[in-house]
C-alpha cells in the first residue's frame, strides 16, 4: 500500500473504533491462518523427512557400485556433473515451500504491483486506467442501499452455503482452516474496499482477484475453494463503492454550482436595489438642481446650467444601469456570455468561455484575476443575451473536442482555441457582436521584460 493510503486508512480507523476492532480480528484471523498453515508445512515435512529415513537404503548400494567404474578418467570427469546436476531439481521445492508465505496477502498482494510503479512514476499515468461504470444509479443514496443489499446477501450466503464451499468432487466439511481463511479473506476483502480511490480502483480489482487465487491455493489440501458466489458479491461492493464515491463528488460539484448560482441571484437583488436608490439619488439631486437655478441671478445661471447637465447625464446613466438590473432580475435567463484569456496563468491558445448575470459584466471578469490567477484576464468578447446559459452552451458544443480538462464532472469553460475559432463561432450566434482578439497581457508582458533585465 502507498503511503497515502496508510495514511487514510489510519484516520479512517482512528475515528471509527468499530472499523478498527474489525480490521483488527480479522488481522488476527489472518496470523493465525498463515501460522496454522505453517505449522502444518513444517508438520509435513517432519513426516517426509521421517519416511525417507525409514526407507530402504536401496540407491546408496548403487552409487558405490558405480565409483570403481569411475577409475577411468573421463567417467570421473563425468561423475562429478552428475551429482551437480542432481541438487539443483532437488532445491527447486524449497521456494515452493516458502509460497504459504505469500498468503500474507495484505502485504503480498499489495506489492504485487510494486515493480511497475518505478516505471510509472515517469509520466504517472501508466497505473491509472479509464474505468467504465457498471451501474447507473441517480444518486450517492442508491448506491448506498445498493452496498447494503449486498452486504445482506454476503451474510446469507456465510450462514447458508459457506463463504468457502468443496471442490468439485471432494467431499470435504469446512473446518478450522475454512474458517480462518474466510475470515482472512473477507478482512483483506474490507480493508481494500475502503482504501479504494479513482486511481486504484483497477489494482484493488487485482488484488481481490489475487487474494481469491492465493487463499483457493492454499485451502485446494483440504478439498476446499472460496464460494464464487461470496467472491463476486466483494467484486460488486468494490465497484459500487468506488462509483458511491465518484457520485458523491458529483453531488458535491452540483451542491457547489447550486450555491453559487443562489448566490449570484442574491447579489442580483442587491445590486438592482442599489441601483433604483443610486437612481432616486440622483433625480432628487436633479430636482434640487434645477430649484436652485431658478432662485439663482443671472451671474450664477451658467454654473447652474453645467450641474444640471452633469446630473442629467449621471440619471440617464444610473437609469440604464437600474433597467438592466431590473431585467435580469425579471429575466432569469438573462446573462452575459463573455470570452478572456490569459497567456500569463493559461498560456498561448487558451481561452475561458463562460457566463455571468451580474449586471457589470467587466467587473466580474476583473474579479476573475483577482487571487485565482497571477495576471488578470484579457476581455475579448461580452454579449448579452435573454437565453445567456443557451447560448454559452451552444458555444461550449462547437468546441467540446477542445476542452482544457476532460476529466471535470461539471464544465468550467476552459478551451484550446484560438481566438478567430471562437470569433468566428460567436458571430454565428450573435452576429452584431462585437469581437476584439487583441491579447494585451499588460501585467504578463511587463514581468517579463523586468526580468530579462534583471543582472544576472
Amino acid at each position: 500500500m502507498t503511503p497515502e493510503q496508510i495514511q487514510a486508512l489510519l484516520q479512517q480507523y482512528t475515528t471509527d473504533p468499530e472499523k478498527l476492532l474489525y480490521a483488527s480480528s480479522g488481522i488476527l484471523a489472518f496470523a493465525l491462518f498463515v501460522l496454522y498453515i505453517l505449522r502444518a508445512r513444517r508438520r509435513d515435512g517432519r513426516r517426509n523427512a521421517a519416511k525417507a529415513a525409514a526407507a530402504p537404503p536401496a540407491p546408496t548400494p548403487a552409487k558405490p557400485a558405480e565409483a570403481p567404474k569411475a577409475e577411468q578418467p573421463a567417467p570421473v570427469a563425468a561423475a562429478p556433473e552428475a551429482p551437480q546436476a542432481e541438487p539443483e531439481p532437488a532445491a527447486a521445492p524449497a521456494p515452493a515451500a516458502a509460497a504459504p508465505l505469500t498468503l500474507t496477502a495484505r502485504d503480498a498482494v499489495t506489492s504485487a504491483p510494486a515493480p511497475a510503479r518505478p516505471a510509472a512514476a515517469a509520466t504517472g499515468l501508466e497505473d491509472i486506467g479509464l474505468y467504465t461504470p457498471h451501474f447507473d444509479f441517480a444518486d450517492s443514496d442508491s448506491f448506498r442501499e445498493a452496498i447494503r443489499e449486498v452486504r445482506d446477501e454476503q451474510a446469507q450466503i456465510a450462514s447458508g452455503t459457506g463463504v468457502t464451499v468443496a471442490l468439485d468432487g471432494a467431499d470435504a466439511a469446512p473446518g478450522p482452516l475454512a474458517r480462518l481463511a474466510a475470515r482472512a479473506y473477507i478482512a483483506d476483502c474490507d480493508v481494500a474496499i475502503s482504501a479504494v480511490r479513482w486511481n486504484t480502483v483497477d489494482q484493488v480489482e487485482q488484488r481481490l482477484a489475487k487474494t481469491e487465487e492465493t487463499v483457493n491455493a492454499a485451502l485446494a489440501g483440504e478439498g476446499l475453494r472460496l464460494n464464487p458466489d461470496f467472491t463476486a458479491l466483494k467484486l460488486k461492493e468494490l465497484r459500487l463503492t468506488h462509483e458511491q464515491r465518484e457520485k458523491q463528488k458529483e453531488e458535491r460539484d452540483l451542491r457547489a454550482e447550486l450555491a453559487r448560482v443562489k448566490k449570484e441571484e442574491m447579489q442580483l437583488a442587491k445590486d438592482a436595489l442599489a441601483a433604483e436608490k443610486e437612481e432616486a439619488r440622483i433625480e432628487a439631486l436633479l430636482t434640487r438642481a434645477k430649484q436652485a437655478a431658478q432662485k439663482a441671478g443671472p451671474d450664477e445661471a451658467f454654473e447652474h446650467e453645467a450641474k444640471i447637465g452633469e446630473l442629467t447625464r449621471q440619471l440617464e446613466d444610473a437609469h440604464r444601469a437600474a433597467e438592466r438590473a431590473r431585467e435580469m432580475v425579471n429575466v432569469p435567463t438573462a446573462g452575459f456570455v463573455y470570452v478572456v484569456s490569459n497567456v500569463g496563468a493559461l498560456g498561448e491558445g487558451v481561452v475561458k468561455i463562460g457566463m455571468t448575470r451580474r449586471p457589470d459584466p467587466e467587473e466580474f471578469i476583473a474579479e476573475l484575476g483577482q487571487d485565482a490567477v497571477p495576471f488578470p484576464f484579457d476581455p475579448h468578447a461580452v454579449v448579452y443575451s435573454e437565453d445567456a446559459e443557451a447560448l454559452c452552451k451552444a458555444i461550449w458544443a462547437a468546441f467540446d473536442g477542445k476542452r482544457l480538462n476532460r476529466a471535470a464532472t461539471a464544465q468550467n469553460g476552459f478551451f484550446e482555441a484560438s481566438l478567430d475559432e471562437v470569433a468566428a463561432e460567436i458571430a454565428r450566434h450573435a452576429p452584431d457582436a462585437a469581437f476584439s482578439s487583441t491579447v494585451e497581457a499588460q501585467g504578463y508582458r511587463q514581468t517579463l521584460a523586468e526580468r530579462q533585465h534583471e543582472p544576472a
